[in-house]
C-alpha cells in the first residue's frame, strides 16, 4: 500500500510539473513592479524631479536567434539586442518624476508595466 501511495504521488507530481512549465512567461519584467511607486524610501522634502532608475527583464524564445527592444513610455526604443534562445538585461536610466510605462518587445512576445517615480 505504501508503494502504491508513493507511486500515485509521483505521477501526480509529474502531471503538475508539466502544467507549470507550459505556462512559462516569455518576457518577464523583473523590475519595476507593476503599480509600484519608487523610490521606496522618502527622498526628502518637495517633489521628486528625476531619478536614476534600475530596470531588469529576461526573455526566453525557443528556436534560435531572436531580437528584443525596450524603452519607457512612448519613446523610441532605448535599447535593442540580438540573442539566441534566452537573454537577461539590467540597466540604469534617468527618468523624470511622475508616472511611467516600461515596455519590452521581443519577436516572440511582449510585456509592459506601469509604475511611478515620486509621491
Amino acid at each position: 500500500m505504501k508503494t502504491f501511495c508513493c507511486a500515485v504521488i509521483f505521477v501526480l507530481a509529474l502531471g503538475s510539473a508539466g502544467t507549470v512549465f507550459a505556462d512559462q512567461v516569455k518576457v518577464n519584467i523583473v523590475y519595476p513592479i507593476n503599480g509600484a511607486t519608487y523610490p521606496i524610501t522618502d527622498p526628502g522634502p518637495g517633489a521628486l524631479k528625476s531619478a536614476y532608475f534600475t530596470s531588469s527583464f529576461s526573455v526566453t524564445c525557443a528556436g534560435g536567434p531572436h531580437k528584443v527592444q525596450w524603452g519607457f513610455d512612448k519613446m523610441k526604443p532605448l535599447g535593442t539586442s540580438s540573442f539566441y534562445d534566452q537573454t537577461s538585461i539590467q540597466f540604469v536610466h534617468k527618468l523624470p518624476g511622475g508616472g511611467h510605462l516600461f515596455w519590452v518587445k521581443a519577436d516572440c512576445a511582449e510585456n509592459k508595466v506601469e509604475f511611478r517615480l515620486g509621491k
